[in-house]
């Protein structure tokens, strides 16, 4: 099932995409084909947390560090007009929900996602920091179904 454009999402920032010492987030930060993100209509941003540390974290390399919020017709939108060097380089992209037993809220972009597209997407997006008193290695890790 495809997202409405009003619908808000969240991307899981780990440790990968995120560094510590300078505050930078990655421009690939969506970069790739099938980018999971999780649906605010769902699961509000208190309850993302501990749903997406136990889901994408794989401690003690990887980290949830934060959260980065797009709207739905946001991505819609930069999409279609994205520009590559000056010329017109649109791209449909989508959101569809992706239902999982350890995320109800999951979705995916199927599209493939360009570096170049992914640091638009990136610029865009709203960075929300953990909540006070959030540590993600009390979050136990999920077990697939």
């Amino acid at each position: 099932m495809r997202l409405t454009r009003e619908e808000q999402v969240v991307r899981a920032v780990c440790t990968e995409h995120y560094d510590s010492d300078s505050g930078r987030i990655s421009p690939s930060l969506y970069e790739g084909k099938e980018t999971s993100v999780s649906r605010l209509a769902v699961i509000p941003l208190a309850g993302q947390w501990p749903t997406l540390a136990a889901t994408v974290q794989k401690l003690p390399g990887r980290r949830l560090e934060k959260l980065g919020e797009l709207g739905v017709g946001q991505i819609e939108d930069i999409g279609a007009n994205y520009t590559q060097n000056g010329n017109q380089a649109a791209v449909t992209l989508t959101v569809v929900n992706d239902q999982t037993p350890q995320n109800p809220a999951h979705a995916i972009i199927p599209e493939k996602i360009t570096k170049g597209l992914s640091r638009v997407l990136r610029q865009a997006t709203v960075i929300h920091d953990p909540p006070a008193g959030f540590d993600p290695e009390r979050i136990p890790r999920a077990v697939p179904a």
